[in-house]
């Protein structure tokens, strides 16, 4: 049976106003007895590990609140143990931890796979709770992330589509670096994308220059001048983080490509960029400094998958998702082809306001559990949608705020740190 589940944290956030309100009003009884019976059971006097459990079940900005009410509340939200116990429960209820880019934007965050056996360290399969990365939900960027790849940021300090002031952020470690700006001759619109070889190996002894963030990975930048009529070849600007110089190629195309007129980001997938145009999809190599297109799903609508749908990764395979009025569909890419896996029809089954809203969107996949989708709109807020069992949950208290394109996922500590 299709269904639609509210978490629990709003029937929390209520028990917590009830009893907040019954610690402010007990002074007003005329029982010395009822007095104290009320006062003694109220939220001020149970333990920690209680206000833990229900602060955890509240959404962040509710919890972010309580921090004003006293010292002793204060202390307990602001630990690390708390921090990491409140994104413990948001994986546990969601699949994925929300952490704030800025005080109106989000980032879907997701714990390392617990199924992933690619360490051979056999301590990690028995140890996670103690190599865990705990990351707070509040990660303010003082810019725009306009790509990410290997939980390493491409932001910029001004407008993305500037074509200048773009430096790489480590969420993790807290570090960043500026790179070099580009002359701009002219006001005009640029895409930009970001990647990480993750299997690049530099030996940072070899020349101290190198030390970009991790000097055991290869970073490129890539920056095109935006045009929305099909051009066959273009100029191509490449960052390379083993030279820490701008570098300018030319590509041709035999079936052209076009930008869409609001869109200049890219995804980063095995090394190659792909930038959702209006027609098709450019695929670029910055490594190999080639490109290629790549067609959109039959029978889809470009133009809405380009505003409101979603281009990444899930189950280490290549999706793309398209939302309608009342409808979700998801491709996979199987041999540079894509193939139909999900057609929902979610009429009946989310909130009518929902539905009718416009400008919701995909907000991402899941990456290693295939069936799960994250929809959001920015008056309604955001969902879970398991496309299996057709069962949509509603995560409380994120409305009226923007779901960054990008995700984070998080590591396990590195055996040898």
């Amino acid at each position: 049976m299709s269904q639609i589940t509210t978490s629990s944290s709003s029937s929390s956030s209520s028990s917590l106003s009830f009893l907040v309100n019954n610690n402010n009003n007990h002074t007003n009884k005329k029982s010395c007895y009822t007095t104290t019976l009320v006062s003694s059971s109220s939220i001020s006097h149970l333990c920690n590990d209680l206000l833990s459990e229900i602060f955890t079940r509240l959404p962040f900005r509710s919890t972010t609140i309580c921090k004003c009410v006293s010292k002793s509340w204060l202390e307990l939200i602001s630990t690390a143990h708390f921090i990491g116990q409140f994104m413990a429960t948001q994986q546990k209820f969601y699949g994925a931890c929300l952490v704030f880019l800025s005080p109106h934007q989000l980032m879907l965050t997701f714990p390392p796979d617990p199924y992933d056996d690619s360490d051979n360290d056999d301590d990690l399969e028995h140890d996670h709770q103690n190599k865990r990365i705990v990351i707070s939900p509040e990660v303010f960027i003082k810019g725009t992330v306009c790509g990410c790849s290997m939980n390493v940021f491409l932001c910029s300090d001004n407008r993305y589509t500037s074509g200048y002031g773009y430096f790489l952020h480590d969420p993790i470690n807290k570090e960043s670096f500026k790179l070099p700006s580009l002359e701009v001759k002219q006001e005009c619109l640029h895409a930009i994308g970001f990647t990480c070889d993750p299997y690049y190996c530099n030996d940072p002894k070899e020349d101290s220059r190198r030390n970009y963030l991790d000097p055991r990975k290869c970073f490129r930048v890539v920056r095109i001048k935006s045009f929305i009529a099909i051009h066959y070849e273009f100029e191509v600007d490449v960052w390379s983080s083993e030279t820490g110089n701008w570098r300018q190629k030319t590509v041709i195309l035999d079936d052209g490509f076009a930008f869409a007129p609001h869109w200049s980001m890219s995804f980063a997938y095995e090394g190659g960029l792909y930038f959702m145009g209006r027609t098709s999809i450019f695929v670029y190599d910055p490594y190999g400094l080639n490109g290629e297109t790549l067609d959109y799903p039959i029978d889809s609508d470009p133009m809405n998958i380009m505003s409101f749908g979603f281009l990444g990764i899930s189950c280490g395979d290549l999706r793309i998702a398209e939302i309608g009025h009342n409808y979700i569909k998801v491709w996979e890419l199987v041999s540079m082809d894509w193939e139909l896996l999900h057609h929902v029809d979610f009429s009946g089954l989310l909130p009518n306001e929902f539905c009718a809203d416009y400008y919701k969107r995909v907000g991402g996949f899941h990456p290693y559990e295939g069936e799960t989708v994250y929809l959001y709109s920015f008056n309604e807020g955001i969902y879970v949608a398991d496309l299996q069992t057709i069962k949509f949950t509603y995560i409380p208290g994120y409305q009226k705020s923007d779901l960054s394109p990008f995700h984070l996922e998080l590591p396990l500590w590195s055996s040898e740190e």
